[in-house]
């Protein structure tokens, strides 16, 4: 039975920007292409997802160890090949490097410290961040303040005790 397959743009493997949410995204929409034709088969699964990726993706996949004609060890191994090589001492480096920007508030500069800090593999989270803000922050009020009380965490009592001195 010969049917006509729907576009469907393949995957951009050689822009490197972004490539792992990149690659999630696309992954996402494939499946729902394959449950929007009620493709269930996984040998049919897995060409269309080696027709759909494109040349640039197809390369790569086959420098990839043999999935045979395995649909889910396929798509693992895309998926481990996409995602990114962690390099613990950079991440680091760039958070220490994070200061609070002029216009940030203290809510904000911790948020924004606690996603820099999840590649960091801190094996104390709370103290790391307390520390960067004593380090990063504009505020020489806050910074004395927190010098003052060391036992401060960064619970709840720390968020609200140094709120009021900001």
């Amino acid at each position: 039975m010969a049917t006509s397959l729907p576009e469907f743009a393949s995957f951009d493997a050689e822009n490197r920007e972004n490539i792992e949410i990149r690659w999630q995204r696309w992954f996402v929409r494939f499946e729902n292409l394959l449950i929007a034709l009620d493709i269930k088969d996984k040998k049919r699964k897995r060409a269309l997802l080696l027709y759909y990726i494109g040349e640039s993706t197809l390369n790569i996949f086959e420098t990839l160890p043999d999935t045979e004609d395995d649909y889910d060890e396929a798509c693992q191994a895309l998926n481990e090949h996409f995602k990114p090589r962690k390099n613990t001492s950079f991440e680091i480096f760039k958070f220490r490097k994070t200061n609070q920007l002029l216009d940030e508030t203290l809510d904000q500069y911790h948020v924004r410290l606690v996603q820099k800090a999840k590649y960091c593999e801190f094996s104390n989270l709370d103290t790391e961040i307390k520390a960067q803000i004593e380090l990063g922050t504009n505020s020489k009020q806050l910074r004395r303040y927190a010098f003052r009380k060391p036992k401060l965490t960064l619970a709840e009592d720390f968020h609200r005790e140094l709120k009021i001195v900001t």
